[in-house]
């Protein structure tokens, strides 16, 4: 229905190839709608799913249209009050993935900094590690409840924490061998450092974990907590201070002054209500099959496509 990667306009509900001057978005904010193209499996989304939810704005708009194989990506360009309230009216809950891009600025990041536990991989460490210690069911529901935001996260973390005394050390080294990345991050990766693009870590969990995967990921920068261990056991103990979220608010920053870059150059991704404060210090943020009050408040959603789709929302 539309050419790929043509400049489109919309005006009073008209919509054609754009003539306008080359950079016609002076004032305006960019907005990235992407998804699944139907297969077999699924049945995705058509263009015409595009042009029904564009037909609720009244008001100019740009766009236009990528895609590969199995997604489809549309860039929207228009006033930012239309766009946050378009999203909320229409493309919350509508099957599309989307990612608001910080005011006037429509240059991809340069630096990606993750949550771990599920987000960057598949599973929370710290009730695997239970579940070897007969607790499982007991922290999870701690640990459910703290990503929620209805807990205390440093309170939290020292209860569970307690959990596992005794639990032989060698139990990190089986979990850390074995860690289940989300689709697509190490497509991601490994192509985001043909663009220069530097990925960092910061866990409310060990640094076991965060620091295998920087090992054999070759990430920039890794942080997260330490476990006492003692003649091979944990001891229950988190030593030094917990990183709760200010503290991952803190380490956003920290890399964004050593780099030095803008706050505008940085994504922060996450899945958990401790991720929030770190979100606020990234011009882009992303709720990752994330808990409802992180997909509320983060300025973009991703519940259906795969991280390594980011790399076509950004022309990596």
């Amino acid at each position: 229905m539309f050419k790929t990667n043509q400049l489109y306009i919309q005006q009073a509900q008209t919509i054609n190839l754009c003539d306008d001057k080359p950079s016609p978005f002076e004032g305006l904010s960019k907005l990235s709608l992407f998804g699944l193209k139907p297969n077999e499996s699924h049945t995705g989304l058509e263009p015409q799913k595009f042009v029904s939810l564009l037909s609720a704005i009244d008001d100019l708009v740009y766009f236009r249209k990528k895609e590969t194989d199995k997604l489809i990506c549309w860039d929207v360009f228009a006033d930012k009050a239309i766009l946050q309230s378009w999203t909320a009216d229409k493309i919350d809950g509508s099957g599309w993935d989307f990612l608001h891009w910080p005011g006037e600025h429509f240059t991809a990041p340069k630096l990606l900094v993750f949550d771990m536990d599920s987000t960057f991989i598949q599973i929370e460490v710290i009730d695997e590690l239970a579940r070897q210690h007969g607790v499982g069911d007991s922290v999870s529901q701690v640990t459910e409840a703290a990503m929620r935001g209805e807990l205390d996260f440093a309170q939290s973390l020292i209860s569970r924490v307690a959990c596992l005394q005794g639990l032989a050390g060698s139990s990190i080294e089986e979990v850390a061998s074995n860690l289940p990345l989300s689709p697509g991050v190490d497509r991601l990766v490994e192509q985001s450092k043909q663009s220069q693009i530097k990925i960092a870590i910061v866990s409310g969990g060990f640094t076991p974990f965060v620091e295998r995967l920087k090992d054999n990921m070759g990430l920039y920068q890794v942080r997260a907590n330490y476990l006492e261990i003692v003649d091979e056991q944990l001891t229950g103990k988190v030593l030094g201070q917990i990183v709760d979220a200010q503290v991952k608010a803190d380490f956003v920053n920290e890399l964004r002054v050593k780099l030095n870059i803008d706050k505008n150059d940085i994504l922060t991704i996450g899945d958990g209500a401790n991720d929030l404060l770190m979100m606020n210090e990234s011009g882009f943020s992303l709720a990752y099959r994330a808990k409802p009050a992180v997909q509320a408040k983060a300025k973009g959603q991703m519940n259906f496509t795969t991280l390594d789709d980011l790399l076509y929302v950004f022309d990596w």
